[in-house]
């Protein structure tokens, strides 16, 4: 009986991940009509220095960029027993605040403030996973200052500290976690090389972020002894190489390629203080991710910009997957274009995310049946 409350109380009180992982980084995107490609390499926005603090050697004296979205995201099951389908949705703004400043002629500073996840959604209480997954709010935020140096007038290198904030509140049919905040600290590092006016390349690295949540659990239970919760969640180290290539004086080809390092988040321990807790297998691969993207000079007042991303799944075993984690491969596809208002450059950029089908089997949760999730994205960012 022990086994299977444990059992059921973990599957209830897991952790939300979401879009190759924990977060939605697109408020942090520095060109976001092309899915992210080229950024670290970019120097046309301050937001560049998230993926690669290196690249504020070339963005010269100051530089700062905002960058405001929304997005709106939808998840739906469906339950093959015909137990229950489910359906939640999430409308939400994001941001992002970069500033970069020139201190000598080789020496920048910079600081970022970027929210990297937040989403809220509820499932309700009739779905066949209710006992699992009712409702759940999380809320991310990072600070991240850097410094890069411009060692010649081909290489330049970076580093900053990460700074993240995180906070969780998650309910189901039968208990209640209480939100809990937490803080996690980190470094990136990164480097640029322009070989000529025409090819550019950088690569960048971000280290694991860990956030440790101890919150109280309220709800009946079948042995009346569980009233907290111990758990933490990993956001995995990040490697980033990206490409500009002028294929034209107006045209750039961007690409990036990412590997994120989610096997090491192998399970999740829920410590209920009441010996060595609950661990969920999650058995997760190493993800990759690939996108490429156009930035168009279309005439003096515009520029056009497309791309496309592709992620692979950190895990393709139906039995591994958990209602908290329905992932599977991932497609992003982008369009924007950008304009000068006075000394001001606004971008203007919308985004589709394709999150996939995942199936899901679960006997101890009666769950049978598959996830489908997508993510309108919509936004705009000034930079001067």
């Amino acid at each position: 009986m022990r086994y299977l409350t444990s059992t059921l109380i973990a599957s209830a009180l897991s952790l939300p991940v979401q879009a190759s992982g924990i977060f939605l980084q697109e408020a942090t995107t520095a060109n976001a009509g092309t899915a992210g490609a080229g950024d670290g390499v970019y120097t046309g926005s301050a937001a560049a220095m998230w993926t690669n603090p290196a690249t504020m050697s070339g963005m010269g004296e100051s530089k700062t960029t905002i960058n405001l979205l929304g997005f709106d995201l939808a998840m739906k099951y469906h339950d093959d027993t015909g137990n229950g389908d489910g359906k939640a949705s999430s409308v939400l703004p994001s941001f992002g605040i970069f500033h970069a400043y020139q201190v000598t002629d080789d020496l920048h500073v910079g600081l970022s403030l970027g929210a990297v996840g937040g989403s809220s959604l509820s499932y309700g209480t009739e779905w066949a996973g209710a006992a699992a997954l009712d409702e759940i709010t999380l809320t991310a935020m990072q600070f991240n200052p850097a410094v890069s140096y411009r060692v010649n007038e081909q290489w330049a290198v970076g580093a900053g500290l990460q700074l993240s904030w995180g906070a969780l509140e998650q309910s189901t049919k039968l208990l209640t976690a209480e939100q809990d905040s937490d803080w996690a600290f980190g470094v990136n590092v990164g480097a640029t090389y322009k070989h000529d006016d025409r090819l550019s390349i950088g690569a960048s690295y971000r280290s694991k972020l860990e956030h440790e949540f101890d919150t109280s659990v309220t709800g009946p239970t079948s042995c009346g002894l569980i009233n907290s919760l111990q758990t933490d969640i990993i956001v995995p180290a990040i490697f980033d190489v990206s490409a500009r290539y002028a294929a034209t004086p107006q045209l750039d080809l961007l690409t990036s390629v990412q590997w994120h390092r989610w096997s090491e988040w192998d399970t999740t321990v829920l410590d209920f203080g009441l010996g060595d807790g609950v661990a969920i297998d999650r058995d997760w691969d190493d993800v990759w991710k690939i996108a490429v993207g156009a930035d168009y000079q279309l005439n003096s007042q515009w520029r056009l910009k497309t791309g496309i991303s592709y992620e692979s799944s950190p895990q393709d075993d139906s039995t591994k997957q958990w209602v908290d984690v329905p992932v599977g491969e991932q497609y992003r596809y982008s369009v924007g274009a950008a304009t000068h208002w006075k000394d001001i450059t606004v971008d203007m950029f919308y985004e589709y995310a394709d999150l996939g089908s995942v199936e899901i089997e679960r006997d101890r949760l009666n769950l049978s049946g598959t996830f489908d999730g997508r993510i309108h994205f919509v936004g705009m960012s000034f930079t001067y």
